[in-house]
C-alpha cells in the first residue's frame, strides 16, 4: 500500500486533485491531496516542489479524483490556493491609475506646448496650417488667467 494515500482511508473529508504544471490539454498530470472544500477546476494552487523555494504553482483540472492505492509516487498536500482574483483586481485598478497619470502627462505636454507657441505666433500659425494639425484636438496657447 502506498501510505502517502493512508489518510484517504483514515478520513472521508480528504480530497484528491488532479494539476498540471504546464499549460494544454496534454500536459501531465499531478495528484495531490488537501482537505480545502473550496478548490475547484482551473484554481491555481500552490504545491511543494525540490526545486527553487520549495514551492511552486500548478492549474487545478480534476477534483475529487480516485486515488490509486497501488500506485508508487507520493503525494503531496497542496500548500494553499492563489487569490487571483484579489492579484487582477489590482492589476486593473493600477492599469486605470497608469491611464490618468498618462492622461494628466499628455494634456500638461500639450499646456506646455500651447504656452511656448502662445509666444511664438508665427510659428503657431505654421503649425496650424500644417495638414496634420486639422485632425483631433488642436494645440491652442492656454487662455489667459484672470488677474
Amino acid at each position: 500500500m502506498n501510505h502517502s494515500l493512508a489518510v484517504f482511508l483514515i478520513s472521508a473529508s480528504v480530497r484528491a486533485v488532479l494539476a498540471t504544471y504546464e499549460a494544454g490539454d496534454d500536459a501531465p498530470r499531478t495528484m495531490f491531496k488537501t482537505f480545502n472544500e473550496n478548490i475547484k477546476v482551473d484554481d491555481y494552487v500552490i504545491v511543494p516542489t525540490t526545486t527553487r523555494h520549495k514551492m511552486t504553482v500548478v492549474k487545478v483540472v480534476e477534483v475529487d479524483a480516485e486515488p490509486d492505492f497501488d500506485s508508487h509516487h507520493d503525494f503531496d498536500w497542496i500548500v494553499g490556493v492563489v487569490d487571483r482574483a484579489s492579484f487582477e483586481e489590482i492589476e486593473r485598478q493600477e492599469a486605470a491609475a497608469i491611464e490618468k497619470v498618462k492622461s494628466a502627462e499628455r494634456r500638461k505636454k500639450r499646456d506646455e506646448l500651447g504656452a511656448a507657441l502662445a509666444t511664438d505666433e508665427a510659428a503657431l500659425k505654421e503649425l496650424k496650417a500644417l495638414p496634420l494639425a486639422t485632425h483631433g484636438e488642436p494645440i491652442e496657447p492656454p487662455a489667459p488667467s484672470p488677474e
